[in-house]
């Protein structure tokens, strides 16, 4: 089958559309969420749709048991299969969205939802920064399966998949979806902005050490926003912030893997010296207050320079971009880049910091994250010149 990737290091048009039609959807649930999921089902509208609950609910916590049954068949028209966690809140027009994105991508797998502070976060964020409207996940990480749609050939045969991993273990789906597709050579691109957010609340497969777990550009946090055409494809080098620190996400050999870095050291694959992005901050008068602003308000100044670095680097990335292939580009919506803008702090601090101090100071934290973009943007032009 034809791949639809950008390829390497670029932005390209989205794939030539065909007739929209729904796809039969599956929301899967622990029965101890059944309210729940009962709810989410409720407003979701179509002829094929169900909810799918635990088959051994007493077993050994892992939901790869009940995605292998909401995978299965029996398909009926459906073409396509959408496969929903109980824990996700469905944009605006969800199911229209949908649709559209499955009219776009008919043959791809497609994921609804990213987190913001992991690896597809930062994918989906350059794609919203840089006007694209589908961000090709990163293979290594897990598949981000909140909310994902298959077509129906490849719907069945992850569930295949998965009942055979569920003979040795109940390895977790999302990493079992992940290592699938791998393997069988199929890239899964991300819906930009993300189409669900992830609810919060107790984890059952114990996820709550990762604190807020949220989308990094959720449509409804972009209202009026437009989603662009263009794709944002396999880059080789992607920021990553983290729990406060910084690192790089890079290729490590052939076959599309990727590893993680400290910042400094992975940096140096764009050509930008560490050093200059060390002393940016320095350099010039409104990032070295916003700093002191921050610190004054309670923001240590370890995590506002780490929210500084992570800009940077981030502005360095999207100027290595090339210029976008579709001719009816429009760059970046303001709506889904503006919280775009707002989630590179919020998601790399939000775990050790909490959010309401970050709420707090998110007007001088967007300030110092515009400065950070444009200073790295300035450093990736010097470095090509």
């Amino acid at each position: 089958m034809t791949q639809t990737s950008a390829g390497a290091h670029g932005l390209s048009p989205a794939p030539a559309r065909t007739a929209p039609r729904l796809p039969g959807i599956r929301v899967m649930a622990h029965p101890r969420r059944r309210d729940q999921a009962e709810a989410l089902l409720a407003r979701l509208h179509g002829d094929d749709r169900a909810l799918v609950l635990d088959p051994d609910p007493e077993g050994p916590p892992g939901p790869l048991r009940t995605a292998a049954a909401a995978w299965a068949g029996p398909y009926g028209e459906a073409r396509h299969r959408l496969v929903l966690q109980d824990d996700v809140v469905p944009a605006e027009n969800f199911l229209d969205l949908v649709a559209e994105a499955v009219r776009s991508r008919p043959d791809d797998p497609i994921a609804f939802y990213s987190n913001w502070n992991h690896w597809n976060g930062s994918a989906v964020r350059l794609a919203a920064l840089s006007g694209a409207g589908w961000a090709r996940a990163i293979p290594d990480e897990y598949a981000p399966s909140l909310a994902v749609v298959l077509p129906r050939a490849l719907a069945a045969d992850f569930a295949d998949h998965a009942r055979r991993l569920l003979a040795h273990g109940t390895p977790p789906d999302d990493e079992a979806l992940s290592a699938f597709l791998r393997e069988r050579g199929r890239a899964l691109f991300i819906a930009v902005p993300n189409l669900v957010e992830h609810r919060g609340g107790d984890s059952l497969v114990g996820n709550d050490v990762q604190g807020p777990r949220f989308s990094p550009c959720f449509a409804d946090d972009a209202a009026g926003g437009h989603r662009g055409s263009s794709t944002l494809g396999a880059l080789d080098f992607y920021p990553h912030f983290f729990k406060g620190h910084v690192y790089g996400i890079v290729p490590t050999g052939p076959g599309g893997r990727y590893t993680k870095a400290y910042w400094d050291e992975a940096v140096q694959r764009t050509g930008v010296d560490p050093v200059l992005v060390r002393e940016a901050a320095r350099r010039e008068p409104t990032p070295a207050a916003l700093l002191r602003d921050l610190a004054g308000a309670g923001l240590h100044i370890h995590h506002a320079t780490a929210a500084w670095t992570a800009a940077v680097l981030y502005g360095i990335t999207l100027e290595r971009l090339p210029a976008p292939t579709d001719a009816g580009s429009r760059g970046p919506d303001p709506a889904v880049r503006a919280r775009a803008v707002e989630t590179i702090p919020l998601g790399g601090l939000a775990q050790v910091v909490g959010l309401p101090l970050l709420h707090r100071v998110m007007e001088p934290l967007r300030r110092l994250t515009e400065e950070g973009l444009r200073a790295g943007a300035e450093l990736a032009t010097a470095t090509r010149d």
